[in-house]
């Protein structure tokens, strides 16, 4: 057995093992998977960080208005950022005729992070929301979150997160990406594993900031450091498969590779932050195997790429060494050429072992895609974004992660808004 095979055997059983984890955890956990119902509910404050949202922000308060939640339970509290539009004037005229108590603050511009502690400073309620302006979230988000609230160690629970913009190559890949997240979340919930909080809805108990402190605003990623955060103090995070939220994706590469290093440089930095939580002592989930795959992850990622490039090439220059044997050039390779010849050599293609295994993967992907598809009511056909998630989106992962690699290695500098980053944090 050559080196190859043995490598690509190392990393199928790796893969194997863990969608055998992924499966166990939902066949045994499928009676907790739908949201426990509210038996009150209390009040909420959410908070919206704005900056330059003027065409969005009607949007955003007449969508957190007509939520299917008590009218009297709620406020709503906008912190526009320094925007440089029209965004708190517009703000202020529609705040006057809201169904529900919106507030409305200025401030210079800090960033996400420090314009969510200003609006902590201002919220009056038991539950904090924090949702983004560029989302849009179906009524009964909130709603099927405040269930999980009445067990006291959970302290924050995560929507699904969705893609509105799904049209489109970029968006369609990144759709599927968000669609496989939603039935993952999931699987790290019912682990006691969230290790992100994703931003366009997420909601907290308002003890844990008086606990804990407010979000991280040196933290390119204080979404992710707060829910290490979380975990470290042993406190629980939940996520609800059917509270949908949409956001919507880059729509250029630039965005896309930009949104990436942000992403991955910030959770490199704070698993670095947190590397106490790898520790296997802790008897977690999340130490025992959810963290240390990730990373795992990242590296068969590389691996599998690579060994699946060199097969594929290989395959290609043998064919052809075996025509110069036998005296075959490219015109009688053309001449040759029928629909016997092609379907044998896919036959002989697709029946190797590391075909067979890329097989067995994709089916596991798209069974991860129909469990999401059924708990989360997804309507849209997402057929087609799977098909290009599987062509496209490894290739794009390790290009994403390469680059972010060297951007923390080196330190390379980074911006995300008007701030400037370095390994994950401001300077």
């Amino acid at each position: 057995m050559n080196l190859l095979a043995i490598s690509v055997y190392i990393t199928a059983y790796f893969g194997l093992f863990i969608s055998s984890l992924i499966f166990l955890t939902y066949l045994g956990n499928r009676h907790r998977i739908r949201d426990p119902e509210p038996k009150r509910f209390p009040f909420v404050s959410f908070i919206v960080p704005v900056f330059d949202e003027e065409k969005a922000i009607k949007e955003t308060i007449t969508s957190l208005a007509n939520i299917d939640y008590p009218k009297n339970k709620y406020e709503i509290i906008i912190v526009d950022d320094g925007s440089t539009d029209k965004t708190y004037r517009v703000a202020k005229k529609l705040a006057a005729h809201s169904t529900v108590p919106v507030k409305i603050f200025t401030k210079t511009n800090g960033g996400c992070a420090n314009a969510l502690n200003f609006g902590l400073k201002h919220a009056h309620g038991e539950i904090i929301a924090r949702f983004d302006a560029d989302t849009t979230l179906d009524k009964s988000a909130l709603l099927k979150t405040i269930g999980y609230f009445e067990n006291p160690k959970v302290m924050a629970v995560t929507s699904s997160l969705n893609v509105l913009n799904h049209k489109g190559f970029l968006q369609r890949i990144q759709w599927a990406e968000y669609f496989m997240g939603i039935f993952l979340r999931k699987i790290f919930d019912l682990n006691q594993a969230i290790h992100i909080i994703p931003g366009p809805l997420s909601v907290y108990r308002a003890k844990l900031f008086e606990k804990l402190g407010g979000f991280d605003e040196a933290n390119i990623t204080e979404d992710t450091e707060m829910a290490m955060r979380v975990q470290s103090h042993g406190y629980e995070i939940r996520n609800s498969m059917s509270a949908m939220v949409y956001t919507i994706t880059p729509t250029r590469f630039s965005q896309l590779i930009k949104q990436r290093i942000r992403w991955y440089s910030g959770f490199m930095r704070n698993s670095w932050d947190y590397k106490h939580l790898f520790d296997a002592r802790r008897k977690t989930d999340l130490s025992t195997w959810i963290l240390p795959a990730s990373f795992i992850t990242i590296f068969l990622s590389f691996f599998s790429l690579f060994v699946f490039a060199y097969y594929n090439i290989r395959a290609v220059i043998d064919y052809f060494i075996q025509l110069s044997v036998t005296g075959f050039g490219m015109p009688e390779f053309f001449h040759n050429l029928n629909w016997q010849t092609i379907t044998d050599a896919l036959i002989n293609y697709a029946t190797s072992q590391y075909i067979f295994f890329f097989v067995i993967g994709t089916l596991a992907m798209l069974l991860y895609f129909l469990i999401a598809k059924y708990y989360s009511g997804e309507k849209r056909g997402i057929f087609r974004a799977f098909i290009l998630f599987m062509l496209f989106y490894f290739p794009l992962f390790v290009f994403f992660w390469t680059i972010a690699l060297y951007y923390t290695i080196t330190g390379k500098k980074t911006t995300w808004g008007h701030r400037v980053y370095s390994r994950g944090r401001m300077l």
